[in-house]
């Protein structure tokens, strides 16, 4: 644990593009109070001296899902009390630490579980990062399978009525069904739900209160619905032609892909385990992934991580960094700018990026420093392992040390 002190870096990646030689961080209150190769401390300061290694700020995953765990069918959530799934998920969030994951946002959950979640890691019950839930999915009538969590509402009135309760029940940001999903076997991916004038009510009434909105989406028309209807962040997002990319650009529409649910689902879809219906939408959305990818980084989209953690074979803390080197590998990304879809993106995704999601002074310390050698500009899929990162620092307090 610490409270004021001086850390020195060898090279510090700042979250937004830019990276600095032998630095130091001064923290002071939880906060970066000064960043710059002269900073001075007083006497009684603790310092680390890490001028052999790279320090960069804590990854940031704004779609997680913890009244799920990965395991293969997530049906198996319909056998849980939601006080159970609170401590479940209370557990597996201490995961993320042990990746370097300072800020999580859940994406969409049963009851109150998500707040019960943050409530547990705010009180220090669990070693877990900031925890920012969205609260439930607003989706139409019947538009998923209830074991998810979801605030059903039809109509533009009825849709705003359904944001504010979300928004009342202390939602950090708000998620909308724009379409089916993979994982309720009732839908189909591609088939619209939300109308154009209900994604626009939902998006101005978070706009409002200065939350994002981010809406799940497949297809043509459930993408295009999404970008028009002025939501901030398009999640999925598959196929993604070039038209709705122009209109992206356009609109400043951020991308949140989460490749590596899909990739890594994917790979065990002859186990036998997973539902039918999920493989068989699976096989329809994997191959389209790529291009769309590649070609929204071509456009230089504003790239956000998301994992969709809890989702079958999706386990907490190394997601996050997979979804990094699957930009890169598959979407052509660079590993700066993915490292800058884990960090700045991120932060922005969920309307804290004032706060978190660059080292620079005033915001959180928020911390990553390397072990020695390793660098995730040189190789991305250092973050993967557990042993390559030597300290995580939340809010100017070590909580994670190897």
């Amino acid at each position: 644990m610490m409270s004021d002190c001086l850390l020195k870096a060898g090279k510090l990646i700042i979250g937004d593009g830019r990276t600095l030689e032998n630095v130091s961080i001064l923290i002071q209150g939880g906060s970066v109070a000064e960043v710059g190769p002269d900073v001075k401390a007083t006497s009684d300061t603790e310092v680390l001296d890490y001028s052999d290694r790279v320090v960069m700020p804590g990854i940031v995953d704004p779609h997680v899902h913890v009244c799920f765990d990965g395991s293969s069918d997530p049906a198996e959530v319909r056998k849980f009390s939601d006080e159970l799934l609170a401590i479940r998920g209370a557990l597996l969030v201490e995961k993320l630490l042990e990746y370097g994951i300072t800020t999580a946002g859940d994406a969409a959950g049963r009851g109150n579980v998500p707040f019960a979640v943050k409530e547990a890691v705010e009180r220090h019950l669990v070693n877990g990062p900031r925890f920012l839930p969205c609260g439930r999915m607003i989706t139409i009538s019947g538009g998923r399978d209830p074991l998810g969590g979801a605030n059903e509402a039809d109509g533009p009135d009825n849709v705003r009525r359904a944001v504010r309760e979300e928004i009342g029940r202390g939602a950090r940001y708000i998620k909308l069904a724009a379409t089916g999903a993979i994982s309720s076997e009732h839908t189909e991916s591609f088939n619209t739900q939300f109308d154009l004038d209900e994604l626009k009510a939902a998006a101005n009434e978070a706009r409002k209160v200065h939350l994002k909105s981010h809406a799940h989406a497949y297809g043509e028309e459930g993408i295009r619905n999404t970008i028009l209807a002025g939501v901030d962040v398009l999640v999925h997002g598959h196929p993604l032609s070039k038209e709705n990319i122009e209109l992206m650009k356009k609109h400043n529409t951020m991308y949140m892909p989460t490749i590596v649910t899909y990739y890594e689902s994917q790979l065990h879809h002859d186990d036998g385990d997973l539902p039918e219906y999920m493989v068989r939408k699976e096989k329809e959305i994997f191959p389209l992934i790529e291009e769309g990818v590649r070609n929204a980084v071509k456009a230089e989209i504003d790239l956000v991580v998301g994992t969709d953690s809890g989702m079958p074979y999706t386990p907490y803390g190394k997601s996050a960094a997979e979804e990094m080197e699957l930009m890169v590998r598959l979407g052509g990304a660079t590993e700066m700018t993915a490292i800058i879809a884990g960090t700045r993106n991120a932060a922005r995704s969920m309307n804290i990026d004032s706060k978190i999601g660059t080292i620079e002074p005033s915001k959180s310390a928020d911390l990553i420093v390397l072990a020695l050698g390793k660098d995730p500009l040189q190789d991305i899929t250092v973050l993967q392992d557990r042993e390559s990162i030597s300290r995580v620092i939340l809010m100017g307090k070590t909580v994670i040390e190897h």
